[in-house]
């Protein structure tokens, strides 16, 4: 609409300074039956031709300013279709045209390669006005178009500067509504079991035992903790695991932590247990939705407009539409190891290309310029029988990666208490043959002695133009004798070294075969452990796959050569049979599993029977979801050989639910994993079930009875939109937007009502002050009571019946926009549902 409204003022312009339509433009009309911007006259025209190379316009051959004296335009500059900006023209009386030199560079700067706009600067020092032969050296051609009322600039594209097409979405700004947590939300899980002992030892009902965890969030804060829970068994009856406060800086990606910690580790580090404080960055964790590996810019050129659909390992993820120029195609959705992109080309001219790349990533790559790090101190805290057991020996242990290019990324990590210390450093490198990773360690232990660790990775994946794929790994890794993390009092490696690898082939789609072998190296008398391995998988069918592999071992018992055996057939999309035989112990096992839907009355049951030199057993375990918990069972016994005597007889009853609140509100419902939200129905809706996140496989939850649901399973930092139906509501009833959309906050809750008191619908038919209908208008009804509500627009059809949707229960001003201004007043009862029959309603007498 903008380049409309500033093309008819163009327009108006020149025809109001030059006295009449340029002759070129009339004719171009009349042909285009006076369509401006019809695809004729773009067509005629020649803009979009040649990749933006006009041809020498027509229109030249007419006098573009007949007035005899200079006349000055503000017309748009344009690059093919692409606006660049307002610039004003000046018209000699002679035709020639000139515009400021300063304002040509600033709506061209974004065009053209940063070189070429220092030389056009330069070129133009001193002068305030150019024309188009100042532009010719540089090979850009311009020219002014009196049909469009344009000045066009035709760019080579050597002369454009490099644009970046993103293929994968990232960064969406989120458009529309995302509902808003609670300030104070709470939850807490509660996981049960009891076990029954048929036959054993100590038969009958043991002790129960509960697994309980909790988050309560204030604002920013959150409070959490987990605990066990078992009344009457061996030990503590009551044994805390950590709590802890956290907060989460979202600006600058950093989850800061005090109390018992959950230590994270990198390299030849320990995970220790510390109360204190902490800083940690997780890309994973606190923007799982970004894209932290190697973005795999690549560039290429386009001469010509062109369409260009980016294949990445064999599927299509984008399908662009692009102008000339010099792109950076950036953003590809990587895969692990080796990625085969293809970029199909398909100019304006019909001509066809096909650019590739090839690169190989590592899921522990950073792209340039991104960190992760975990910073943890405090005070050593194991756990004792009823909790963490707080010391005075401090201890702090940390680490920082950082991608130094979108190829290397390396890190530093170091752990110390009072009597030992670590350091280390690490690195990972993509190349075109894949990836190279190694960590180095050194330590020092008071009263032990210094010890080093070293070990190195590489990882290849080779794709063949068939589409079929090789996997080739290999590792190596050294411990002295007296290395030793933090913690670790008398460090004794037994081995030297040890050192590996493997190698898969794909020989078709359905069948594959590889090898691997491990070597450990032993010291002070410790023997050598050998492991050698054969494997091969063959896909008889769609429905059925056979495994198969041969064992060399040799450790401290001796010498093995062994065979194992599989056989997998699909019964359906949901259910298997698996039967495997393992020569090692003679093992024969037979297993079934299937599963059914999702969500409440979805469930899972798996059974096995296993027999062996040994011995033998017999396992079922069985999973139901439920709209306000879970439950389980599971039986395991145990035989002598063929199935004799019963040796041990257990089965286990499990429950697990929460409570929530959010908002004021209750909800009993399934455990909660991170972020929740409580959906209720309002009054409005009357006994009416809400369903949550319906799908043809199950529903997620439904407010039944309690008239509340738990959405439990909300992941922190991730967009979703979750949507909702209500089931036997009354015709009429407004339930808003039918889903909610919500980008969770660490642990918090929601409190989503659904339906409100604006449901109503009025219908009646509108007479004005003389009783004639007020037909084919349209109005307002606004709220007398809350006049700062949005009004609701009323229509009416020719016989003046109108029908007034999202109302109320009270008075309602409606104010027509008929000829008399016509307004009526509506009194909603109290007692009002659904829809309202109000009849013929009068116009109010004019005050």
């Amino acid at each position: 609409m903008r380049g409309w409204t500033r093309r008819a003022w163009a327009l108006g312009a020149s025809v109001f300074i030059l006295g009449r339509v340029p002759v070129a433009w009339a004719e171009a009309t009349e042909l285009d039956g006076g369509n401006l911007d019809s695809e004729a006259s773009a067509s005629k025209s020649g803009a979009a031709q040649g990749g933006g190379q006009l041809p020498a316009p027509a229109f030249r051959a007419q006098k573009l300013n007949p007035t005899g004296r200079t006349v000055v335009l503000t017309v748009p500059a344009k690059d093919g279709s692409n606006y660049l900006g307002d610039i004003p023209l000046q018209i000699e009386a002679d035709d020639r045209l000139t515009f400021p030199a300063m304002r040509a560079v600033q709506v061209l700067a974004n065009t053209l390669a940063p070189d070429i706009v220092e030389n056009l600067r330069a070129s133009f020092a001193g002068k305030t006005q150019v024309g188009p032969e100042d532009f010719a050296p540089l090979g850009i051609q311009v020219a002014y178009d009196p049909r469009t009322l344009e000045l066009q600039f035709q760019i080579p594209t050597e002369r454009r500067a490099s644009r970046s097409v993103s293929v994968s979405a990232l960064d969406r700004t989120r458009l529309g509504e995302i509902a808003q947590p609670a300030d104070f939300s709470a939850y807490i899980n509660m996981r049960s079991s009891l076990d029954l002992i048929e036959d054993g030892v100590d038969t009958g009902f043991q002790s129960p035992n509960m697994l309980l965890d909790g988050a309560v969030r204030l604002g920013p804060i959150v409070a959490e903790s987990d605990a066990i829970w078992q009344p009457g068994g061996f030990g503590a009856d009551f044994q805390r695991l950590g709590s802890r406060l956290v907060f989460d800086d979202t600006k600058h990606l950093v989850r800061f932590s005090a109390g018992d910690l959950e230590t994270q580790s990198r390299g030849f580090q320990s995970a220790p247990d510390i109360a204190g404080i902490s800083l940690f960055r997780s890309y994973s964790v606190l923007n799982p939705q970004q894209i932290v590996r190697p973005r795999g810019d690549r560039a290429f050129r386009l001469d010509r407009a062109s369409t260009v659909e980016v294949i990445v390992n064999g599927q299509q993820v984008r399908r662009l539409q692009l102008t000339p120029g010099n792109y950076n195609l950036r953003d590809f959705p990587f895969t692990q190891g080796a990625n085969d992109i293809r970029l199909n080309i398909l100019d304006d001219t019909g001509r066809s290309e096909v650019v590739r790349f090839n690169i190989f990533v590592d899921q522990t790559q950073l792209a340039k310029g991104l960190s992760e790090f975990g910073v943890y101190a405090g005070v050593k805290a194991p756990l004792g029988l009823s909790g963490p057991r707080y010391s005075n020996d401090w201890i702090a242990s940390g680490y920082f990666r950082r991608g130094l290019t979108d190829a290397l990324t390396l890190g530093a990590n170091v752990q110390a208490d009072a009597r030992s210390r670590m350091a280390g450093i690490e690195a990972v490198l993509g190349t075109p043959f894949g990836t190279l990773g190694t960590n180095v360690s050194f330590s020092k232990v008071d009263g032990i002695g210094t010890g080093h660790a070293f070990n190195a990775t590489f990882q290849r994946l080779i794709q063949r133009p068939s589409g079929l794929g090789d996997t080739f790994n290999l590792f190596v890794e050294r411990r002295s004798r007296r290395f030793a993390p933090v913690n670790f009092f008398l460090p004794d490696n037994p081995y030297r070294y040890e050192l590996g690898g493997g190698y898969t082939h794909s020989f078709t789609t359905s069948l594959y075969g590889g090898v691997d072998a491990r070597f450990s190296k032993g010291r002070a008398g410790r023997p050598d452990v050998h492991s050698y391995r054969l494997s091969a998988g063959w896909r008889l069918s769609d429905r059925a796959t056979l495994n198969a592999e041969t064992r060399y071992q040799q450790d401290s018992l001796g010498k093995d050569v062994s065979a194992f055996m599989s056989l997998v057939v699909r019964l359906g999309r949901y259910s298997s049979v698996r039967s495997e035989f393992d020569t090692r112990d003679n093992r024969y096992r037979a297993s079934y599993q299937t599963l059914n839907g999702s969500g409440i009355g979805s469930y899972n049951v798996t059974a096995d029977v296993e027999r062996s030199d040994n011995g033998a057993g017999i396992s079922v375990n069985g999973n139901y979801v439920a709209n306000r918990g879970e439950l389980g069972f599971s039986h395991f016994g145990t035989y002598t050989r063929g199935f004799g005597d019963s040796q041990n007889q257990r089965s286990t009853f499990r429950l697990g639910t929460s409570l929530a609140l959010a908002g004021g509100a209750l909800s009993v419902g399934r455990p909660i994993y991170d972020s929740f939200a409580i959906v209720k129905p309002h009054k409005s809706l009357g006994k009416a079930d809400v369903i949550v996140d319906a799908s043809t496989f199950g529903n997620a939850a439904n407010t039944g009875a309690l008239r509340a649901a738990t959405m439990p399973s909300l992941p922190s930092y991730s967009e979703r939109t979750v949507p909702l139906d209500v089931r036997d509501a009354v015709p009429g009833t407004d339930i808003g937007q039918g889903s909610f959309r919500v980008f969770p906050s660490y642990r918090s809750g929601y409190l989503i009502t659904v339906g409100s008191d604006y449901n109503i619908t009025a219908l009646g038919v509108m007479r004005n002050i003389d009783g004639e209908p007020v037909s084919l208008v349209s109005g307002t009804a606004t709220e007398l009571a809350h006049p700062e509500r949005p009004a609701q627009t009323v229509f009416t059809n020719r016989a003046g019946r109108f029908g007034a949707t999202g109302l109320a229960a009270g008075k309602w001003k409606i104010e027509m926009l008929d000829a008399a201004r016509s307004t009526f007043i509506l009194n909603i009862p109290a007692d009002a549902k659904g829809i309202v029959q109000l009849g013929d309603i009068k116009a109010e007498e004019s005050k």
